[in-house]
């Protein structure tokens, strides 16, 4: 009985600190329209769990793209398959949720395919 006890606790131990605080995590609301991020300087503190809200109010579906950002950040469980390759999907009229723990650094991100970023959907990503 005492085995079973002493794994549990281990394991609850080891979980990752960030996992027990998502549901008291703020949320930024991240507006993708078929010209522009907004905001276009996104800037958030390193090491403290977010959710970021894609919301896309436009007719056309949106990707946001930030390779790097993504590749740093620690993501929930859960919402790893929403991000495929450094972007998020989000269809049209519809949002998206990512929690995730951010690291320090400071990243491109954009709207996904090229001609969307050449029409303004770009900005950066600062985390301090």
């Amino acid at each position: 009985m005492r085995r079973p006890m002493l794994l549990l606790c281990a394991l609850a131990i080891a979980a990752p600190a960030a996992a027990q605080e998502w549901p008291s995590a703020p949320e930024y609301d991240v507006l993708l329209t078929s010209y522009a991020i907004r905001p276009q300087v996104l800037k958030l503190k390193a090491g403290e769990p977010v959710k970021l809200r894609f919301v896309n109010n436009s007719n056309e579906p949106h990707r946001f793209a930030a390779a790097a950002f993504f590749a740093r950040a620690e993501l929930r469980g859960r919402d790893r398959d929403l991000v495929r390759h450094g972007q998020v999907a989000v269809p049209a009229l519809a949002e998206r949720t990512v929690a995730l723990v951010p690291k320090a650094g400071r990243y491109a991100m954009s709207g996904a395919p090229l001609a969307q970023r050449l029409l303004g959907m770009h900005g950066r990503i600062v985390v301090e």
